[in-house]
């Protein structure tokens, strides 16, 4: 498939920045977290977004021209993030990680930034797939968007057992 637009390659990037950032992310909370319901979930949200990565890296990888750079970003715009918890697109941007789950200080605040994130992508691939020129692109978007829902219900659930 060759890209026909910029646009086109610039959405396909955004979806793998998605990816690589939830991977990083839910690898750390898993490192961090101790409840095992919520390791479960994680544990679950990881194995997926390998998937949802190598469903994008080998359809899209040697024609966006992906390099495999580590992702960092000024650690204020993280900080700026946490403190307004209302950003669902932090996926899409490139951010150092590691220090977004140093300055998560509690469980319920993961699944809340995972949440938002969550239903943000499901969106986010949802567009894509309204905006696909092949079928096969469509249908790859639109069982992408579905999982990321499904993640939120998931996600929903804890929270809700939370309190």
């Amino acid at each position: 498939m060759v890209f026909e637009h910029m646009e086109e390659k610039e959405a396909v990037e955004e979806a793998a920045l998605f990816e690589k950032n939830g991977l990083k992310f839910y690898s750390l909370l898993f490192e961090k977290i101790k409840d095992q319901r919520i390791r479960k979930v994680l544990k679950m949200l990881l194995s997926d977004e390998k998937k949802h990565l190598k469903v994008i890296e080998e359809k899209y990888f040697p024609e966006a021209g992906f390099s495999s750079d580590e992702i960092t970003e000024e650690e204020v715009e993280i900080e700026k993030y946490v403190k307004r918890l209302g950003v669902p697109d932090i996926f899409a941007r490139r951010i150092n990680i590691e220090k977004l789950v140093e300055l998560i200080d509690e469980p319920k605040k993961a699944l809340l930034i995972a949440l938002d994130t969550e239903l943000h992508a499901a969106e986010f691939f949802k567009k894509m797939a309204d905006r696909a020129t092949t079928e096969e692109g469509k249908k790859m978007y639109l069982k992408l968007s579905e999982e990321e829902r499904t993640h939120a219900g998931h996600i929903e659930e804890l929270l809700g057992e939370m309190g």
